[in-house]
């Protein structure tokens, strides 16, 4: 401001030293000029209020979710330029924006919006945001910024607040290509504390703390002696999906290479096992050696049965990376740890399980069902060379790339 003032009173004095009335007129637009800009700098931001809503904090792949961005000028000083500067993690498009501008401060694309606000205006604009592929997002932190009324920048803040989207990886109808093939995971429990009483597994003598009503009274008569009825042990059935992150044959754990399409397959494919087993009545859990964004370095999903299972394994899916972060033996080891035996560890690979036989003849001496689903990941993949010993091979494959795939067929 003191510029400007001191530029009108330079030319004021000249003005009137050289009598000229047309320097006087300039020194007063100057005057009235900079007089303008230093109210849009002072308050163009005040009682600016800037609202990202996101229509839904979850995601699948491939899904669109409805962002809603409001911007309200609450003072009577309209505003001729503001815009508004959204940085978006890649990974995630906009469909009313097919381009979006790489903005050179956060090395981000950015969404740009620019507004002319009158007093007391407050627009809304509709954007979708779609979902390409799994990960966490941030949109924000947001940047405005204000312009004179002749286009000058007049003032720019910065709004901290960022909005974060989970897109957990799509999932696809399980089919079996072979008839012969089991269940995966359906084993009868071992040992239960409990019976079902779905489960008729014939009659026994009757023993002292029996309850009447479990009594097969036909039987008796027929025998001449009291039987009580016999009922198999609960299915108590509990599956651990162990997700091998590595990726690339032959390679160390500690190595930062990896097949991006393979492990978007291993999600997709890890993800839809996990619904379809819950869908069969199993307590499904999961583990994987990955970064997750936290301090642990091995991630792990307890097995449940419970409704909201799938969100969690889909929300552990999200946060992991393709980047291993210890080896598949490890896992496994640390995995032995956190459930007991007579559990199903379920290993997804797209490796050779060769190499891993030792481990997994202690895992099934160690009371553990162990089988090793091996996915067909494209044609890089190894053909894999028998069954493992003390594991169940079953193979497996997307019908189609993980992006547009309509099935995981097992066996066949």
């Amino acid at each position: 401001m003191l510029d400007w003032v001191a530029l009108a009173a330079l030319l004021v004095a000249i003005g009137a030293l050289a009598g000229a009335p047309g320097l006087l007129l300039i020194a007063g637009i100057t005057l009235a000029y900079g007089s303008l800009t230093r109210i849009w700098t002072r308050y163009g931001m005040r009682e600016v209020s800037y609202r990202r809503t996101l229509g839904a904090q979850r995601a699948v792949v491939g899904d669109e979710v409805p962002l809603d961005i409001t911007i309200w000028n609450r003072k009577p000083l309209p505003l001729p330029w503001i815009a508004a500067d959204d940085p978006i993690t890649d990974g995630i498009g906009v469909r009313e924006r097919p381009l979006l501008d790489r903005d050179e401060q956060f090395s981000r694309r950015s969404l740009r919006n620019v507004w002319s606000l009158t007093w007391f205006e407050r627009v809304v604009r509709h954007f979708h945001l779609q979902a390409e592929r799994r990960g966490v997002y941030e949109i924000g932190p947001a940047r405005l910024r204000v312009r004179d009324l002749l286009g000058r920048g007049a003032v720019a803040q910065p709004l901290l607040e960022v909005d974060r989207l989970l897109v957990g990886p799509r999932s696809v109808a399980v089919q079996r290509g072979g008839e012969e093939l089991a269940p995966l995971g359906d084993r009868r429990a071992r040992r239960s504390l409990f019976s079902d009483p779905a489960l008729f597994g014939g009659v026994r003598p009757f023993q002292p703390g029996d309850p009447l009503k479990r009594v097969h009274w036909r039987a008796s008569a027929r025998i001449g002696t009291t039987l009580s009825r016999r009922y198999e042990p609960a299915r108590g059935r509990e599956v651990v999906i162990v997700l091998d992150v590595q990726t690339i044959e032959d390679q160390p754990a500690w190595e930062m290479t990896y097949d991006d399409d393979a492990f978007e397959s291993l999600c997709v494919a890890a993800i839809s096992l996990g619904r379809r087993l819950l869908g069969e009545g199993a307590a499904v859990g999961l583990a994987a050696a990955s970064f997750t964004g936290s301090t642990q370095r091995l991630a792990f999903v307890p097995p449940q049965a419970s409704f909201g299972q799938v969100a969690r394994l889909a929300t552990l899916l999200a946060r992991c990376g393709p980047i291993s972060s210890g080896s598949l033996e490890r896992l496994l080891t640390w995995t032995m740890r956190r459930v007991p035996a007579g559990c199903t560890l379920l290993i997804l690979s797209v490796r050779d399980p060769g190499p891993m036989r030792p481990t997994l003849a202690r895992l099934s001496r160690s009371g553990y069902d162990v089988e090793w689903v091996a996915l067909q990941a494209g044609a890089s993949n190894p053909p894999m060379h028998g069954s493992p010993r003390g594991a169940r091979l079953v193979r497996a494959r997307l019908d189609d790339t993980w992006r547009t795939a309509r099935a995981l067929v097992l066996g066949g």
